[in-house]
């Protein structure tokens, strides 16, 4: 039986906008976010020559899941990053990489992502130039491979990565397991895969201290095997990820090397040598299960357990933890759809900080409505995704948009619930964005936005989603300045004066009868920020919570509550709003009426009257705040009427 379980592994590199979940919750990457044009449309896929399938968030390699190929269950994957480029390479090639007689840039997917996809963008890497100097002393470093048995082995492969200068090297290993490889001075990091098979393992030494001749010795007998268990009969072991991130002088996102296996292909891991600094090197182990579906996936699975440990300094030799009912928090999960039997992807990934330069996560297909209950850990943070789809004629699943929770954490034995792409759909601002600039920001005289308008009515941040049309505009004192054919998105370049802006949004859909189309227009007053760091700026939006059906529809000719709140974005001042107006039309914002408003301990509740007969309901707001910034949104088919 051909196995289909995908992982995610959330390799960093640049802060990309609105990119797939992000581990640690740190920026990572460039000074400054890329433009509008240089953000993906949506996931990257590429094919390696072995037939394993590898998506990728955006051209810089974020959040990579890998499917194995036909007939290759139980297959383990290397996922090394370097400097600007992230490989992934099936544990059945690493021989002949090794060896050259395959070249490991056949591997290297952010190459492959941007051979296929001209048009993605090459992500600036944020690297200080490599100093030469012919004169510099040099000396060989030799490693030395000892398989469990003791014996010296080729079956084993190699990379050195320097701390303090650009530098990632693959030594080719020799027949009698030795590989010698020169260097100039200084400090590196050494990581290895040793084995294939049921054996294999990754070892570190943490730093090697390259001021003469050196011979290390790296012996497959120091580590212990990954075997973390939860207190559930039925589940299945999804994946387990091993691996260590370490943060180079040269470059602001750490790099890094992981081995990940399942149920049928376990790991090993250990280190030599001395630990490093805690906050120069982190070792990481994390894990999920879920209940099997008997086709080789995990589909619907009722429950899911998601563990995630790190080690400051260190990756240990062996981890094995009998996890316990009392390690875990239960959060009920519920997953509205937006037609019965929508497809959709579900992914919970641990967060650290700093980041690490990689983490995995279980794509759990799952069918919309539905529930789960998620146990997750205590003591580390959890983001989360759903990424409800449709499948294409060939019967793939494709995503229609995107929902992000920011990273969260949750107490031993306490039960949470949340809810998912329940409408109505529109701008939300509650979650924090996964950098430090979204979701509307200006760093020196550059204003960046990729804003979540596709919110859902818990407050998840929404994206994604595919449009007929869309527009995003900036105007300074009533001059455009700009504008991108792209929902939510743009990067501009302003003069340092102060002066008045406005944001515009525009977006038409033909997907789908609910938001239809959806708009907004934000002014604001703006100047020079000083610096590097992002000021995040006034925005606001209005977000609407009413008591909707399944089917996101509210009872036709009858009285109905709206409750109403103004909420900024994390990071900015709150918006003491002074002014609000809200209208209500039902023949698609051909004209309108205002609904009559009061004031509540969260907010405000609009009270509308419905007519009778099926329909639709739109929305339209208007909000001013105590600076001055104003906010005017709508969203045409907010929801359904129904009769009865």
């Amino acid at each position: 039986m051909t196995r289909s379980i995908t992982y995610v592994a959330a390799v960093i590199a640049t802060g990309t906008a609105l990119a797939l979940t992000t581990a640690g919750g740190g920026e990572a990457g460039t000074t400054s976010a890329p433009s509008a044009a240089q953000r993906p449309a949506g996931p990257y896929t590429v094919t390696l020559r072995t037939g394993d399938q590898v998506s990728v968030a955006d051209p810089a390699g974020n959040n990579l899941s890998v499917r194995p190929g036909p007939d290759r269950a139980g297959m383990r994957f290397a996922v090394v990053r370097t400097a600007g480029s992230v490989y992934v390479l099936p544990q059945d090639t690493l021989a002949q990489v090794r060896a050259g007689a395959v070249d490991r840039q056949q591997f290297e997917v952010t190459g492959l992502v941007r051979d296929r996809y001209r048009g993605a963008a090459r992500v600036r890497a944020d690297v200080a130039p490599t100093e030469t100097d012919a004169e510099e002393q040099s000396y060989d470093l030799t490693i030395r491979y000892l398989g469990r048995n003791g014996s010296p082995t080729q079956d084993a492969f190699a990379a050195v990565s320097g701390w303090d200068h650009n530098v990632a090297e693959w030594p080719v290993v020799d027949t009698d397991g030795v590989s010698t490889v020169r260097l100039r001075k200084g400090r590196y990091n050494l990581g290895a895969y040793l084995g294939s098979g049921p054996d294999t393992t990754l070892m570190v030494q943490p730093v090697v201290d390259l001021t003469r001749d050196l011979t290390v010795t790296l012996d497959a007998r120091a580590a212990g095997p990954v075997t973390p268990t939860v207190p559930e009969g039925s589940a299945r072991l999804g994946f387990v990820d091993v691996g260590y991130s370490f943060y180079p002088a040269y470059q602001s996102w750490p790099s890094g090397m992981f081995l990940t296996g399942d149920a049928v292909s376990g790991v090993r891991v250990g280190q030599v040598g001395a630990p490093a600094a805690p906050d120069a090197m982190i070792g990481s182990v994390a894990a999920q299960w879920a209940r099997p579906d008997g086709a080789g996936d995990f589909a619907d699975s009722p429950y899911l357990y998601a563990v995630a440990q790190t080690f400051p300094g260190s990756l240990p030799n062996g981890f094995t933890r009998h996890y316990s009912a009392g390690d875990f928090a239960a959060v009920y999960q519920r997953f509205a759809a937006s037609t019965p039997g929508q497809p959709a992807r579900r992914t919970v990934s641990p967060s650290f900080t700093p980041a690490l330069a990689g983490v995995s996560s279980l794509v759990v297909p799952t069918t919309l409505p539905g529930t789960r209950v998620e146990y997750h850990q205590t003591g580390v943070r959890w983001t989360a995704e759903l990424l409800p789809g449709s499948h294409d004629h060939d019967g793939h699943f494709v995503a229609q948009g995107r929902l992000y929770r920011e990273p969260t954490a949750y107490l031993a034995g306490g039960l949470y619930r949340d809810h998912w792409n329940a409408g109505p759909t529109g701008p939300a601002f509650g979650m924090r964005g996964e950098a430090a600039w979204q979701w509307a920001s200006r760093t020196g005289d550059r204003i960046n936005v990729a804003l979540p308008l596709y919110g859902d009515r818990a407050g998840h941040a929404g994206s994604h989603v595919p449009t007929t049309s869309s527009r995003t505009a900036l105007y300074r004192d009533g001059e455009l300045v700009g504008e991108f054919p792209q929902s939510g998105g743009g990067s501009f370049t302003v003069p340092p004066e102060t002066a008045d802006y406005r944001i515009e949004v525009a977006d038409t859909r033909s997907a789908g009868d609910l938001t239809t189309r959806l708009s907004a227009a934000w002014t604001f007053r703006s100047g020079h920020v000083a610096g590097e760091q992002p000021v995040r700026l006034p925005l606001s939006a209005v977000r609407f919570t009413p008591a909707l059906n399944a089917d996101n529809a509210a009872p036709a000719g009858r009285a109905f509550d709206l409750p109403v709140t103004v909420g900024g974005q994390p990071g900015a001042p709150a918006p003491k709003t002074t002014r609000l107006t809200v209208e209500i039309s039902y023949d698609d914002g051909a004209t309108w009426s205002t609904a009559s408003l009061r004031a509540t301990a969260a907010g405000w509740t609009a009270t509308v009257r419905h007519p009778a007969g099926p329909g639709y309901a739109s929305l339209r707001a208007t909000a001013t705040d105590a600076a001055g910034a104003t906010l005017t949104q709508t969203i045409i088919r907010a929801y359904r009427l129904t009769a009865g």
